[in-house]
């Protein structure tokens, strides 16, 4: 494991609207900086926070490494050459310190795998729901286990964290390979949440993978989704859907109605621009772009979030 320590670079420049209901909104506060690896740039393409410490975890695509940042955004370590990484695609921190998230296997197929908290391979033998099965994102449940996501098969699966094996194995209805679908997320009270991606819409699942509707309406106006991505949720309920190609977090309440939207298309402090990834963090919302390697962190405002 290497050890790194770095600084952020702050502060808010950026005001959004207020919901509908005046309860909640969200202000650009920094980027978070990001440790270059040997490649000399980084690719963020997936973000997880974990809740009991609010320690986020960034998959960098380009430097084959895994950052993990404190709440305040300062750097606590980045993983090594010892970690082996092939091509990660999703990462989580576990309750012991370690990672579980998605690579290449020893037979180079797409696969679960784990590091120990100093950033080591350790043994972990992923029982495959199907013959093809190659997950594409990862999420730790609130009960500790794995819900993965194949977007191309459009299956949803649990695995059990300890033994590797399936829990339960679900077919998304309605869901071709050309729908690239975005990572799943998991609400307050266990319900699934998936971004549609050319669906344009949020799929909504039960705990146990079946069919609990959808929302969203297709367009590329304000409270239209035209291809959403990630999904995180706010303090009180409220479901924040990124959207990629428009550029934005569109806001809706638990009831899944759509109440107002932030951000922009651009490369300034607050703007986004073809965003892959959003987290909740205790008081604020981070969200991943590619483009120029940035992780920006929005401060969370309004009656709900306790000011």
């Amino acid at each position: 494991m290497t050890i790194r320590r770095a600084s952020c670079i702050s502060f808010a420049l950026f005001l959004c609207p207020l919901a509908a209901n005046g309860t909640i909104a969200f202000r650009f506060e920094r980027a978070l900086h990001l440790e270059v690896g040997t490649a000399g740039q980084v690719r963020p393409i997936a973000l997880s926070v974990d809740p009991a410490t609010g320690d986020v975890c960034v998959t960098d695509e380009r430097g084959v490494s895994f950052h993990v940042l404190d709440e305040h955004g300062i750097t606590q370590f980045t993983t090594s050459i010892t970690a082996a990484l092939s091509t990660p695609a999703d990462a989580c921190l576990e309750r012991d310190g370690g990672f579980v998230f998605i690579d290449h296997g020893v037979d180079g197929e797409r696969t679960l795998r784990k590091l120990d908290l100093r950033g080591e391979p350790r043994r972990f033998d992923v029982e495959k729901p199907a013959p093809q099965w190659r997950p594409d994102h990862l999420i730790v449940t609130a009960d500790g286990d794995y819900v993965s996501l194949d977007k191309y098969a459009g299956t949803l699966t649990k695995h059990d964290a300890a033994s590797g094996r399936v829990l339960w194995h679900r077919t998304l209805e309605g869901v071709s390979e050309q729908s690239e679908l975005g990572r799943p997320a998991e609400a307050p009270d266990g319900r699934l949440y998936v971004p549609g991606g050319e669906l344009h819409l949020v799929l909504v699942r039960t705990a146990d993978g079946a069919d609990a509707g959808s929302f969203g309406r297709p367009g590329t106006s304000p409270g239209r989704l035209a291809f959403p991505v990630g999904v995180a949720f706010g303090p009180g309920g409220e479901v924040l859907v990124l959207d990629r190609m428009r550029h934005t977090v569109l806001v809706y309440d638990r009831d899944h109605e759509f109440t107002s939207e932030f951000g922009s298309y651009g490369g300034a402090p607050g703007q986004l621009y073809h965003p892959l990834a959003i987290a909740a963090a205790p008081g604020r919302i981070l969200v991943a772009q590619g483009y120029e390697g940035r992780v920006q962190a929005f401060g969370i405002f309004g009656m709900e979030a306790g000011e």
